[in-house]
């Protein structure tokens, strides 16, 4: 028998029950939920710096709160690497939002078909045991910028700075973030593991073709991304060839 549809706000919950944490060393947390089938979260990380702690997106937004997601006391801002209904959810929790300018409309309103969930909850079973989500009841909370990132910018968290790569493609204003430092890239959804999406409404196919080859010039040691496992400087190289022999085939 097929689970009955959910609604949406039936699976919200506070974070001690909605977040999975997983920590990955160096200062950096990911974040999953907890509800949804494993193929369908998306990670998002707390990036603890000396002065400030960073979360880099938000997920789908099923938990209620932040409380228990940082260990000290320190300010929080956010950054999004694109406006996506399953990267965007808990950024309204955060007082400082940072994001590409080219994607602030959604952020502002945050609809359903402006963050590209629907039709992907139409029917699709997303949650752990095989149910679908009804999609009348879904909601997320508008989460506007407030402040622009771009190419070349630097989020100065004291004593530890990302440095911002406009990467479009999968969106056209998707962002990758660079640690130089500690050789982290954070790749969000224009590299990881699995299908990397170039056919939706405002993906871009040369563009992405693009920021893969930058991406590929660039010194990393690790991929750290919105899908999947952590990469090794060697698979992520041999994820973007497979894209694209894919593309081709």
């Amino acid at each position: 028998m097929t689970p009955a549809a959910r609604g949406w706000p039936s699976l919200l919950s506070p974070p001690g029950e909605a977040l999975l944490a997983d920590p990955l060393g160096g200062g950096v947390t990911r974040f999953s939920e907890r509800a949804l089938a494993e193929a369908e979260r998306s990670h998002f990380y707390l990036i603890e710096g000396g002065t400030r702690d960073l979360l880099v997106d938000g997920g789908w937004g099923l938990a209620t709160s932040l409380h228990g997601l940082q260990g000290r006391l320190k300010p929080i801002s956010a950054v999004a690497t694109h406006s996506h209904f399953d990267h965007i959810g808990l950024l309204h929790l955060v007082t400082e939002r940072l994001g590409h300018k080219a994607e602030a409309h959604v952020f502002d309103q945050p609809g359903a078909l402006a963050t590209q969930a629907l039709p992907w909850l139409d029917g699709r079973p997303v949650l752990t045991d095989g149910a679908v989500i009804d999609v009348r009841t879904f909601r997320q909370h508008p989460c506007p910028l407030t402040g622009h990132v771009d190419d070349g910018d630097v989020i100065d968290m004291g004593g530890r700075t990302l440095e911002v790569l406009h990467t479009p493609g999968h969106s056209p204003g998707s962002i990758c973030l660079l640690d130089r430092t500690h050789g982290l890239l954070f790749s969000a959804d224009t590299l990881h593991d699995g299908d990397i999406l170039d056919a939706l409404p405002g993906s871009d196919r040369a563009a992405l073709r693009r920021s893969h080859a930058r991406i590929a010039a660039l010194d990393f040691e690790r991929v750290i991304p919105g899908h999947g496992a952590v990469l090794d400087r060697e698979m992520a190289l041999d994820c973007i060839s497979r894209h694209w022999r894919k593309v081709a085939a």
